[in-house]
C-alpha cells in the first residue's frame, strides 16, 4: 500500500491575518498569510501536506488536539510552525492558528539551483520528501518526470540522490510528496562514504530542510560575548573519556575562534544555556530515539527559544555506532556539525560547508560556516579564544587545573587541507601542555606510521601518499598518557576516471501477470486450503496475494511463483495477486474459489 498523506482543504479556519507571530523563514523567502493571493487559489482537494503558522510557539495541548482530529505533525517550521498530514479534511477551528497553506514549488527549489550556478543539464540534486511518504512512492514520482535515480547507501531516509535535466525539477517541486529540493555533493555524485544528519531537532518535531532556523542564543553579556555552559552527562565506552572530551572541546573552539562565543564548564546537564553531551543508545529520554541498526549518528536540538530549557542545545550521540577519533566515524568531525546546530544553525545546501547535512571525515569550517555563525554572533575581536578546559561532571575525571591543555598544530603544510601530486609529504609543527615529556607520533588511513621527531617542535620528513584522498592524524601523546590529536587531509591527484556508466531507470508501467495453476478465473473444490502458482517478468521483484476473507502473504519466486496453503472459507473466496517491480509499478490478477 502507497502511504498517501493529507488533503489540503480544511473545512474551516484556512486562515486568518497574519498576526504577531511573525513569518516562517524559508530559504526562499519569508512566508506569511500575504504570501498567497487568495484562499480560493488553494481550496485544494486531495491528498497533500500543508504548513500551519500558530500565533505563538505551539502547546502540547495543541499538538495533541491536532492529533485528535486526525492529523500528524510530520515537521517544524520555525518560528511557531509545523507541517502536518492527514487523511480527510479536518477543521482548524478553535486553536490558535494564523493562517495554513501548502508550500508552493518555487518554495521548494534551493536558491543555489537557480540559474547557472551548477552548470548545464542535466543536474544531480537531493530530492527531500516530507517523512511520511513511502519510498515506493517517492520513486514512482520520480520515474514520472524521468529523473534517474543515483543509489548511495549512506542517504539520510527521506532523501533520493537523482540525476535530472535542470526544466525538470520545478514539475518534480509540484509534487506534494516533495519537501525540498538542493544540490548533491561532489562526494554522493562519486559514492564516496559520507555521513548524514538525520536532521535538526525541536520538541515539536524534525526541520526540513526548506527553513533556516531561529536566531541562535541571545543575551550577550557585558563583554557582548554569549557564555554557553556544557557538561558532559554521559560518555561513550569506546573511548578514552579524556580523549573523546578533548576532541568535543576542540570542536566548540573551532567554532569559538569565529564568533562572540564562550565555553565555558556546566555544572548540571539540566542547567538553563547548557550544553549537555550525552552518548546513548535507543530510547534516551527524548522524542526521538536512536533506531537499533540505523545510521543516525547524533542529533542535537537548537538553542531557546524555539526549544524550550533544559533540553535547547543539549547534543546527543548514538553510543551503537563504532566511534573513532582520528579516522572512520571520527568524533571531531562529527561534533563540529553538532555543536553548529547547538549554536543556532540549520542545515545549509551549500556541499562545501560543515552545516550541509552530509558530511565527512576531515570536513573543517567553510567561509560559509563562518559567515552563518557570525550572523549571529559577530565577529570577535581576538579570533581563536581557547575553551575554557572542562571539569566533567558524569563521569567524573579529575583534572589539575595548573596542568595546561595538551595540545597539537600542524604549521606546516599551513592549511588543513593539501592537493598534491608529490608522492610523499612533510608535516611539521608544534605540541605543547600535558604532563612531562611529550611524544609525537603519525598514521595515515591508508596505511603506514611512525614517530616524529621532536616534541615541542617536531617534524615528519616523509609520509608516503596514495592516489586520491589520505588523511593523516597527528597525535601528541604525553607521560599521563594523555592524547589530542590533529588531522591533515591530503589529495594526491590523479587522472580523472569517466564516470561510471549510469544505473538504467527500472522498467516503467505495470508488469505482466499470470496465473497458470488453477487455469481457470473460477474454481469449486471441497478442501480446506489451495495453492496457486504463475509467471512474471523478470523486472518483477515480489508477489503478493490477498484473500475477501482477511488473509494475506507472500508468494515464492518471482519469475515462476507459487502461493501454497491459501486458507478457504465455506462460500465464496476471492483471491488477489499483486505483482511489483522495481519502480513500484504493480499488476494483479485474481481467481474466485468456491469451497463446497
Amino acid at each position: 500500500m502507497l502511504n498517501r498523506a493529507v488533503s489540503l482543504f480544511l473545512v474551516l479556519g484556512w486562515w486568518t491575518a497574519a498576526s504577531a507571530s511573525g513569518p516562517i523563514h524559508l530559504k526562499t523567502r519569508n512566508l506569511t498569510a500575504a504570501s498567497y493571493a487568495s484562499t480560493a487559489a488553494l481550496q485544494t482537494h486531495g491528498p497533500g501536506h500543508l504548513v500551519v503558522q500558530f500565533m505563538a510557539m505551539p502547546r502540547d495541548e495543541d499538538l495533541r488536539e491536532l492529533s485528535r482530529r486526525g492529523a500528524r505533525v510530520v515537521g517544524s517550521a520555525p518560528d511557531g510552525g509545523i507541517t502536518i498530514s492527514v487523511d480527510q479534511p479536518i477543521s482548524l477551528s478553535g486553536l490558535p492558528v494564523d493562517w495554513a497553506a501548502p508550500l508552493m514549488a518555487q518554495d521548494k527549489i534551493s536558491p543555489l539551483l537557480a540559474g547557472e550556478n551548477l552548470g548545464g543539464d542535466p543536474v544531480a540534486v537531493l530530492v527531500e520528501f516530507h517523512p511520511d511518504v513511502h519510498l515506493r512512492r517517492a520513486y514512482q514520482l520520480l520515474t514520472q518526470e524521468s529523473a534517474q535515480i543515483l543509489r548511495h547507501p549512506d542517504l539520510a531516509a527521506n532523501h533520493v540522490l537523482v540525476s535530472a535535466a535542470r526544466a525538470a525539477l520545478p514539475r518534480i517541486a509540484a509534487f506534494d510528496e516533495v519537501a525540498y529540493i538542493f544540490p548533491a555533493s561532489q562526494d554522493l555524485i562519486a559514492g564516496n562514504h559520507v555521513m548524514a544528519c538525520a536532521g535538526m531537532e525541536m520538541t515539536a518535531g524534525p526541520v526540513g530542510q526548506y527553513v533556516t532556523v531561529g536566531s541562535g542564543w541571545g543575551d550577550p553579556g557585558p563583554d557582548g560575548v554569549v557564555q554557553l555552559a556544557y557538561v558532559f552527562a554521559q560518555m561513550s565506552a569506546k573511548l578514552p573519556v579524556d580523549s573523546a572530551q578533548s576532541e568535543i572541546m576542540r570542536a566548540f573552539q573551532e567554532w569559538a575562534k569565529y564568533a562572540n562565543i564562550r565555553f565555558v564548564p556546566g555544572t548540571s546537564p539540566a542547567a538553563n544555556r547548557t550544553v549537555s553531551v550525552m552518548f546513548a543508545s535507543g530510547v534516551h529520554g527524548d522524542a526521538y530515539p536512536f533506531p537499533p541498526g540505523g545510521q543516525v549518528l547524533a542529533h542535537t536540538f537548537f538553542p531557546a527559544p524555539p526549544n524550550p530549557e533544559p533540553i535547547a542545545g543539549d547534543m546527543h550521540l548514538n553510543e551503537d555506532e563504532n566511534w573513532q577519533i582520528g579516522s572512520g566515524i571520527d568524533l571531531f568531525t562529527v561534533a563540529l556539525h553538532e555543536a553548529g546546530h547547538a549554536l543556532g544553525l540549520g542545515h545549509t545546501d551549500d556541499p562545501t560547508t560543515i552545516m550541509y547535512p552530509y558530511y565527512r571525515f576531515g570536513a573543517v569550517l567553510s567561509s560559509g560556516d563562518i559567515a552563518g555563525v557570525q550572523a549571529l554572533y559577530g565577529s570577535p575581536e581576538n579570533v581563536g579564544q581557547p575553551v575554557t578546559p572542562v571539569t566533567p561532571v558524569t563521569p567524573v575525571v579529575p583534572v589539575t587545573p595548573q596542568v595546561p591543555a595538551l595540545n597539537v598544530t600542524i604549521l606546516n603544510p599551513g592549511t588543513a587541507a593539501v592537493t598534491t601530486t608529490a608522492s610523499s609529504i612533510s608535516l611539521s609543527g608544534t605540541a605543547s601542555g600535558g604532563t612531562g615529556g611529550l611524544s609525537v607520533a603519525w598514521k595515515s588511513d591508508q596505511g603506514g606510521s611512525g614517530q616524529a621527531a621532536g616534541s615541542s617542535a617536531w617534524s615528519i620528513a616523509s609520509i608516503a601518499l596514495s592516489l586520491g584522498l589520505n588523511h593523516i592524524t597527528v597525535t601528541v601523546t604525553d607521560n599521563a598518557a594523555h592524547t589530542a590529536s590533529t588531522l591533515e587531509a591530503v589529495t594526491r591527484q590523479a587522472p580523472v576516471a569517466p564516470p561510471p556508466a549510469p544505473t538504467p531507470p527500472a522498467p516503467s508501467g505495470p508488469p505482466s501477470l499470470a496465473i497458470t495453476s488453477p487455469p481457470m478465473s473460477i474454481v469449486s473444490t471441497s478442501d480446506a486450503s489451495i495453492t496457486l502458482s504463475g509467471t512474471a517478468p523478470a523486472s518483477v521483484t515480489s508477489v503478493t496475494w490477498a484473500s475477501s476473507t482477511g488473509a494475506s502473504g507472500s508468494a515464492t519466486g518471482t519469475q515462476s511463483w507459487t502461493a501454497a496453503g491459501i486458507p478457504l472459507l465455506e462460500g465464496n473466496n476471492t483471491i488477489t495477486v499483486e505483482a511489483y517491480n522495481a519502480a513500484g509499478d504493480s499488476a494483479w490478477r485474481s481467481i474466485t474459489v468456491v469451497r463446497q
